[in-house]
């Protein structure tokens, strides 16, 4: 039987070079013009945000169903 050993998981990821390049690529074929990325960070998920939250209850009241038939 083989066993590997995994290296642990680094909570801090990194943007590397590579990422930034395919986020200019990918927001200069958006928006149709050539950008700087100037700064980019991992926003990390702290769960929904209470901005968030209104927003979809907000939409979701919007939506009415007709009970009458």
């Amino acid at each position: 039987m083989e066993t590997t050993i995994s290296e642990p998981v680094n909570s801090e990821a990194e943007i590397t070079e590579e990422l930034l390049t395919i986020m200019s690529v990918a927001i200069a074929a958006y928006l149709g013009k050539n950008v700087r990325i100037c700064r980019a960070r991992f926003i990390s998920n702290q769960g929904p945000s209470t901005w968030s939250q209104m927003g979809r209850v907000s939409i979701q009241s919007s939506h009415t169903f007709s009970t009458t038939k």
